[in-house]
């Protein structure tokens, strides 16, 4: 019988793609909240989100094996414009997930982020200290002291992903290549690093240390630190687009912009070690998702 897989913030793009990935072998539910999506070979429950009790008894009525947690409010400045909808969701609802799946003895996920830390220095590992800068990052870092708190089994996974998105939520790598093939300009930071990885990559890392039993930090991130700008260089490289069309920008020239870490590049010896194996190259991974091309993204919205 195959293992059940219960993965909350099921309409995100994290999610969608996940549940592409591991379908086959795994029975995968997609935990929603507002917007209800049918995809072949993946069902969805609808669930509530405003307590702890309605969470748990949705929980009891799923029953799942694995919880993946990618719930969350990803823009920066959505955060900065209402902080209380930013703890309820990113920390308060991570912090009943955790409690419940502790109750529950279901092993969890979280999906945490890179942009956690000051941007100071280059390649933060998993024991750098975290210093938010805005109140993304704060919401973050405290969702991961909740979680490990009431959930010390968990798995926390601090990454930042680019992949397909779906037409109502556009990945990074959409935004580019979207200007791309409508040949508009695109205005990329040449001054902010990180350290991207491909959804399949992310996903199939995050199983193996399953496969391990392995719980705590893990920073789950591609091998190569390069900028915005570099990464819509190798983007337009790798599908065949102009790179004149790629611009550079400076972020300290900007004006009215939410203070973000200017290098959010983490360190990944520590997975490394536990895989055993690297992470394939982002030119390799650009490869891949351009292969996907004509079979991610597709989704049927219900009402």
């Amino acid at each position: 019988m195959k293992k059940k897989l219960l993965i909350i913030g099921g309409s995100g793009l994290l999610a969608i793609n996940w549940a592409f990935i591991v379908r086959n072998d795994l029975r995968v539910i997609l935990g929603l909240h507002n917007r209800i999506i049918s995809m072949d070979g993946v069902e969805a429950e609808r669930m509530s989100i405003d307590s702890i009790e309605h969470l748990q008894s949705d929980f009891n009525r799923i029953n799942p094996d694995i919880v993946v947690n990618a719930a969350a409010i990803t823009s920066v400045e959505s955060c900065e414009e209402s902080l209380k909808q930013a703890i309820d969701v990113n920390t308060n609802l991570a912090s009943n997930i955790a409690t419940i799946c502790e109750k529950l003895s279901i092993k969890l996920v979280h999906i945490s982020s890179d942009h956690i830390f000051s941007g100071e220095e280059k390649f933060s590992s998993e024991i750098t200290p975290p210093i938010p800068l805005n109140n993304y990052a704060m919401t973050k870092y405290k969702a991961e002291i909740e979680v490990k708190n009431n959930n010390p089994t968990s798995l926390i996974i601090r990454t930042n992903f680019f992949g397909w998105g779906t037409d109502y939520r556009h990945s990074f790598s959409d935004f580019i290549l979207n200007n791309l093939r409508n040949n508009h300009k695109v205005n990329l930071f040449s001054d902010v690093f990180y350290t991207p990885i491909l959804i399949d990559e992310l996903v199939v890392a995050i199983h193996e240390l399953l496969d391990q039993d392995k719980y705590g930090i893990f920073n789950v991130v591609g091998s190569e630190r390069l900028s915005k700008y570099d990464f819509g260089l190798k983007i337009a490289d790798s599908f065949g687009f102009k790179s004149s069309l790629i611009h550079s920008i400076i972020y300290e020239e900007q004006i009215n912009s939410v203070i973000r870490p200017r290098d959010m590049s983490l360190c990944n010896i520590k997975l490394l070690e536990v895989l055993g194996r690297k992470i394939p190259n982002l030119n390799n991974q650009l490869d891949t998702l351009k292969k996907q091309e004509k079979f991610r993204g597709k989704v049927t919205l219900t009402n």
